[in-house]
């Protein structure tokens, strides 16, 4: 049985074709350039990155319930600013063309001392984000992004 719209040759070996080479292995630096249809974002990054867009929903939202209590006004200006700076920084890192960004460990800073507006999610996005930072996946990505090479001491090649 043959396809009309496919050759007969189509997927076997032709004699003129040079053999398959496996490439070598490169380091995080290098395989994180540009290549046409990759996924440019690594999972833990992308994390971070959703982790912030829900935090800073959840953040306004608070705040904005917070506001209208007098008594946590101030508590509810906390949220809304953790809720900006949590919505810009995912803004910032999900952006095309990719832009130079440092891992904003302020922001998950800000958003475990969020607890005291009793928003538990935004504690737990903090405590994950500050693990996240310090994967040698994220550091190699963050370190391509900003055009800077990644010390030789502490790179880690992934496990098998």
């Amino acid at each position: 049985m043959s396809d009309p719209q496919r050759p007969e040759e189509y997927g076997s070996y032709q004699p003129g074709q040079p053999p398959y080479q496996q490439q070598p292995y490169q380091p995080y630096q290098l395989q994180y350039q540009q290549v046409p249809g990759a996924q440019e974002h690594p999972s833990e990054v992308m994390a971070i990155a959703i982790m912030a867009i829900v935090d800073a929903v959840i953040s306004g939202l608070a705040g904005v319930g917070w506001i209208f209590t007098l008594c946590g006004i101030p508590l509810g200006i906390y949220s809304i600013i953790v809720a900006a700076v949590a919505g810009t920084y995912a803004y910032r890192l999900l952006s095309r063309p990719l832009q130079p960004i440092q891992p904003n460990k302020t922001l998950a800073i800000m958003q475990i001392a969020n607890i005291i507006t009793g928003n538990i999610f935004s504690l737990a996005f903090g405590i994950i984000s500050l693990v996240l930072y310090d994967q040698p996946k994220v550091r190699a990505y963050f370190a391509y992004r900003n055009g800077q090479p990644v010390p030789p001491q502490q790179y880690q090649p992934p496990p098998f």
